[in-house]
């Protein structure tokens, strides 16, 4: 619910549809221009389904970001605004398929939402109290955060995690909240409007002011990340790979294969690493395909595909083994470490 409070916070632009008669009757009816949008706000279904609409101007391209929440599932995106309705794909942040909607009026405040090919919900609009206690929780440092209403522990999302969030609330509340960190940091404590409040990691408390809270980490002087025991060139057949090291505990490895003199096949693959395999497995990988011209100039550079999913497993012989689930070319290639010159 609350990664579906971010994606309800935003909302979508104009747009213009003529409509007009037959070819017979196209002298008698006058050209209608499509309503600028303006219904906005908070809509809930009899099922608790949910949907928001609200206007976003302090992006590149301001508009309108319809958010939506069906069942456990939720989406979110900017619309353009077609004839009299919001319409386009919203995508989402989990593992589900994005979905094609339009968005259209119905009676005096309701919305309904058509799914192409899927079902159609009826939204009414819901007021939601105004809030007066205004609560942001930060991090200082390389970190994370969770937090949950009531004094049970959050659970924590180690693929999604929040540096920051904002609470705002009608009526005083309890929450709890929890610091934790990534390999390579440490949790140092929990500060109130800039002021010491807490060394334990999770803290319950009463936000019955507004305030900010801030979970404060510095870096671990001890910790080194695993990955760096890897770092450099690799090279198979007309393959050629650079692994390095990202932040605590992640590795970003770059697998270019020459499909011919002017065309490179580029796989950008980035993960963390299990020590017990050392295995990075990866996925939303991005493979393009980048043209160069006769002076080694880029042409043109175009994704192929934006899904690509996969392992690279290091082996104890200065290799490693590479297999993308996507593509031929990756079907368990064994790189081999290039050393630099001097080695």
């Amino acid at each position: 619910m609350k990664k579906l409070i971010c994606a309800l916070m935003c909302t979508a632009m104009t747009f213009s549809l003529a409509a007009c008669g037959s070819e017979k009757q196209e002298s008698s009816v006058k050209e209608e221009t499509a309503a600028e949008w303006s219904r906005q706000g908070y809509f809930e279904d009899e099922n608790e389904n949910m949907l928001t609409v609200t206007y976003m101007d302090d992006i590149d391209e301001p508009g309108w970001y319809v958010g939506c929440m069906l069942g456990e599932n939720s989406w979110g995106a900017v619309l353009p605004q077609e004839g009299n309705s919001l319409h386009g794909e919203l995508t989402s942040i989990d593992e589900i398929d994005p979905i094609t909607v339009t968005v259209t009026e119905e009676g005096e405040d309701g919305l309904v939402l058509a799914i192409d090919g899927g079902e159609t919900y009826h939204f009414t609009v819901v007021d939601l109290p105004d809030a007066t206690i205004f609560v942001n929780i930060d991090t200082e440092g390389d970190g994370n955060i969770e937090y949950a209403p009531g004094e049970e522990t959050p659970a924590i999302d180690t693929e999604y995690p929040y540096q920051s969030a904002v609470i705002n609330l009608g009526e005083p509340e309890t929450y709890t909240f929890i610091a934790w960190a990534p390999a390579g940091s440490i949790f140092v404590k929990w500060t109130k409007n800039g002021e010491d409040f807490s060394t334990d990691e999770q803290i319950t408390v009463l936000l019955d002011e507004s305030a900010e809270y801030v979970a404060v980490f510095e870096a671990d002087a001890d910790w080194q990340n695993p990955v760096m025991n890897f770092i450099g060139e690799y090279q198979c057949d007309r393959a050629h790979a650079t692994v390095d090291a990202s932040g605590g505990e992640d590795a970003y490895i770059t697998i270019d294969w020459a499909g011919s003199a002017t065309e490179v096949a580029q796989w950008d693959i980035y993960g963390k690493m299990d020590m017990e395999t050392l295995t990075v497995t990866y996925k939303n990988v991005v493979k393009s395909i980048i043209v160069y011209g006769e002076n080694g100039e880029v042409i043109s550079q175009e994704p192929e595909y934006e899904d690509g999913s996969g392992t690279v497993t290091f082996n104890n012989d200065g290799t490693f083994t590479w297999h993308d689930d996507k593509s031929e070319t990756g079907e368990d290639m064994v790189f081999e470490w290039l050393p630099v010159d001097g080695d």
